[in-house]
């Protein structure tokens, strides 16, 4: 891995430029000790949205780094004949770089959350738990199902030329900030929230993305997207209770084939808790980086306090 132009931001994370599987990325980071905590962001989404759990974890020393991902923020646009290939790849590789020789907590929220749970199967990581946030490909909803099958349609209207929104206005951002604090918290985002996820928008990335959903909708729809095979390390999975975009009725599903993955459930939150409630999340990856404790807000499967 390369990494160039480390420099320092108001919020005392380090942020810089570095190539992870080939990909050149985006990475911010926050010194500390312990295992490091690596965070996935999910789709259209970066590593931005991570900052606050980032400032969470500064205050109790714990190492964290939070990377964009492939196609998103700030990373490269690699070719790929399959998104979740290239997110395997690229996962990998940044969890042995950041490895510090005592191992990495591996945190993903929605397609990060598949991921990680994808990379839970491998025995050759240096991972020592696993916590996906309201992932992704465990139960297929019916909106993204009719998406997928509409998808040969959204293609020839895509392949047709594009109003100034589709590629790309001063007012296109804001609009998107909006939309995604919507789909993610019922329109209960923070003005810095939105401006963070909207500050990675330019001309052409709405038509890019669109194009890119489809294709990561269809590999969704794949029942292989996170086979049976056993997981090597603990896992805990979380979700928002007003997530609309991910049923937390997967979790259940999943936790009967593997009794031993814990369930936790964090109230108020959307499908991206790590925006509107970063300090339960937090507490949450402190939980996964040694031996359990008694305090949080997140209540387990059958609604108690962990």
């Amino acid at each position: 891995m390369t990494v160039t132009s480390p420099h320092k931001r108001k919020d005392a994370l380090t942020a810089k430029v570095a190539s992870i599987a080939g990909v050149q990325t985006r990475v911010l980071e926050c010194p500390g000790s312990g295992p490091t905590v690596l965070l996935l962001h999910g789709f259209s989404d970066s590593a931005d949205g991570w900052r606050d759990v980032l400032g969470e974890l500064a205050k109790s020393g714990h190492h964290g780094v939070a990377v964009d991902l492939p196609h998103f923020g700030r990373a490269g646009r690699p070719t790929s004949s399959s998104v979740f290939a290239g997110l395997d790849e690229f996962v990998e590789a940044a969890v042995r770089e950041y490895d510090t020789g005592q191992g990495v907590v591996l945190v993903g929220n929605s397609i990060g959350g598949l991921a990680a749970l994808r990379a839970a199967r491998r025995t050759d990581l240096p991972i020592v738990s696993v916590l996906a946030i309201g992932p992704a490909g465990l139960i297929v909803p019916w909106w993204m199902t009719a998406l997928s099958r509409a998808r040969p349609v959204l293609d020839r209207v895509l392949a047709v030329p594009s109003p100034a929104l589709v590629r790309g206005t001063v007012a296109g951002p804001a609009i998107m900030g909006s939309l995604f604090a919507r789909a993610v918290a019922s329109g209960h985002l923070s003005a810095r929230a939105k401006s963070r996820y909207a500050s990675h928008w330019g001309p052409g990335d709405l038509r890019r993305q669109l194009v890119l959903g489809g294709q990561t909708l269809a590999e969704l729809a794949d029942p292989h997207a996170l086979d049976n095979a056993e997981f090597q390390m603990p896992v805990t999975l979380a979700w928002g209770d007003k997530d609309w975009i991910c049923s937390p009725r997967a979790g259940a599903r999943l936790q009967q084939l593997h009794p031993d993955v814990r369930l936790r459930s964090i109230a108020g939150s959307g499908h991206c808790p790590q925006y509107d409630n970063p300090n339960v999340v937090a507490d949450l990856i402190r939980k996964c980086t040694g031996p359990t404790t008694d305090s949080t807000q997140a209540t387990d499967n059958k609604g108690t306090t962990p």
